[in-house]
């Protein structure tokens, strides 16, 4: 038969009489497995809620002694102590062996063992191995059995440290508490109120913040990353105090960048007035299509300045919305960079359309040319007679559009190029507010301080020890191994490699519109 026996390191070495609680296990192969989760000392009856009401009394820990009354009581485990010895010693079990009794005795350290229960736990949600199926290593015979032996030593303890947490909270501490968190998060809880009327959700469905809003709801739905949100909401209210007291006039920043990309974009339609990087333009086009670009960029100047007011007021709400978070700031910046850059996207659409028209005529005049069409009713193409008169009028058309086709090509990839750079400051903009909520903050924490530990990081450690001639029974030998159930401090690499979360669903969406976003500019649709 064998006997284990989980007890907290502390216990271990206790010089005080107290009660002890947990649980008992009988396994398949007739072996016994007691769980010391918590105890009760006999001068203080104040530690009645550490005992937990769902636990089990187990037994005693007494001064070693013939008269002691604790050691004539009936119960499962009995352990003794002296002055002599620094530790413990076994003295009764409930069970009633032949011979001679050996028992393993394992010390855990409850923090670390909770910790390694929130691990496994938040770990089983996103399909990860859980304890049973980690690598435990050290002095056992049957693995399986060690791994479903920590399983439940984890899940008792982590049940009597909330049912430690319930009885907290009926305490007037309770409701303290959730009154302070109500009111830090009243503008919090205001906003989103506001964003889910259904008047605002009308108004801001397609819009960057409403879908960082429903992003930042997963988020903090989840409860995976509270650490994140409450950084992201100090951060943010740092930006609102910097705006709003140490900055003058921050619209006026906007205004000077909306002019300043104006000159930028004037001076490269000067740059392709002529022939540009030696390139042979057709004249005509180029200057139609440079008159048109200067006459929107007019316009558009002419519409900044009338919007003025408007504009220098638009850091007002931005900086407010540092109340709820930094990564609401910076969800609102596509919001700018679209007024700034609105002409240029204009451009793309107007060099697209044109674009896409060459290609499309020039694709059919090409089958034409060649004595073919394409048959919509079969789906292909095949052999045609045209007359000459439809011949004349195609090879003209053709001739027409490949000899403008140069013109319109370098018009499509210099405003593609600066509609994909656009593109490309959105996305890290879109990147660096998700990593600012995904980034395992509280897992580096954790790590920095030597709190970090996963599944793969059990062994066991043989501690020596050498028990009083005063704690062995006259009837029965009981022989005690002691072992340290050791949790060391996971490298840092595995701090990156164990989060898999909302993220990794986000950047499978990303490359998706990238790669959708290279497809429609290749093919000049919008």
């Amino acid at each position: 038969m064998s006997v284990k026996i989980f007890l907290p390191n502390f216990l271990f070495h206790t010089k005080e009489n107290c009660d002890i609680y947990g649980e008992i296990q009988i396994n398949e192969n007739n072996s016994v497995s007691y769980f010391v989760i918590a105890h009760r000392t006999h001068e203080s009856s104040s530690q009645t809620a550490s005992a937990g009401k769902n636990l089990r009394h187990l037994g005693h820990i007494f001064r070693a002694g013939q008269t002691s009354a604790l050691q004539r009581r009936d119960v499962a485990l009995s352990f003794a102590y002296d002055e002599d010895t620094s530790n413990i010693y076994l003295l009764k079990l409930s069970i009633k062996p032949a011979d001679t009794t050996h028992a393993n005795v394992f010390l855990y350290d409850v923090p670390k063992m909770l910790q390694l229960h929130r691990y496994s736990v938040k770990n089983a949600t996103n399909n990860a191995p859980s304890i049973e199926h980690s690598s435990f290593e050290g002095h056992c015979d049957d693995d399986s059995e060690q791994f479903n032996d920590v399983n439940m030593l984890c899940r008792l303890l982590n049940e009597n440290q909330e049912e430690n947490k319930r009885l907290h909270k009926r305490s007037i501490y309770g409701p303290l508490k959730r009154t302070f968190y109500f009111l830090s998060n009243l503008i919090t809880n205001t906003v989103i109120l506001l964003l889910e009327a259904r008047l605002i959700v009308s108004l801001l469905r397609k819009t960057v913040i409403y879908d960082h809003y429903l992003e930042w709801r997963q988020y903090r739905d989840s409860g995976r990353r509270k650490l994140n949100i409450t950084v992201d909401k100090l951060l943010g209210v740092c930006v609102m105090l910097f705006l709003l007291f140490y900055v003058a006039h921050p619209g006026d920043y906007l205004l000077t960048t909306s002019h300043l990309v104006i000159q930028k974009l004037r001076l490269l339609l000067r740059s392709l007035k002529g022939s540009p990087i030696g390139l042979k333009l057709n004249e005509h086009l180029n200057n139609f299509l440079l008159d048109c670009f200067n006459y929107h960029i007019d316009l558009w100047a002419k519409f900044l300045d009338l919007i003025e007011p408007i504009v220098r007021q638009l850091f007002v709400p931005i900086a407010l919305l540092g109340l709820i978070g930094l990564s609401f700031q910076l969800s609102s910046l596509p919001f700018l960079i679209s007024i700034i850059g609105l002409h240029a996207h204009c451009f793309y659409i107007y060099t697209a359309v044109l674009y896409k028209v060459e290609i499309k005529g020039i694709q059919v005049l090409w089958k034409v040319m060649l004595g073919k069409r394409y048959n919509v009713l079969k789906n292909r193409v095949e052999s045609h007679n045209y007359v000459n008169r439809q011949l004349y009028l195609a090879t003209i058309f053709f001739t027409a559009l490949l000899f403008l086709f140069p013109t319109v090509l370098v018009y499509y990839v210099v405003f593609t190029t600066l509609r994909l750079c656009i593109y490309l400051v959105n996305l890290a903009i879109q990147v660096l507010r998700r990593n600012l909520l995904e980034f395992p903050l509280q897992r580096l924490l954790q790590w920095t301080i030597g709190q970090f530990y996963d599944i793969e990081s059990i062994y066991l450690a043989h501690i020596p020890h050498s028990p009083s001639p005063l704690l062995q029974p006259e009837a029965t030998k009981i022989h005690m191994s002691v072992f340290k159930l050791n949790i060391q401090k996971s490298p840092l690499s595995r701090v990156f490699s164990c989060e898999s979360g909302i993220l990794q669903d986000f950047q499978a969406d990303d490359r998706m519109s990238i790669k959708n976003a290279f497809n429609r500019m290749l093919r000049g649709t919008f």
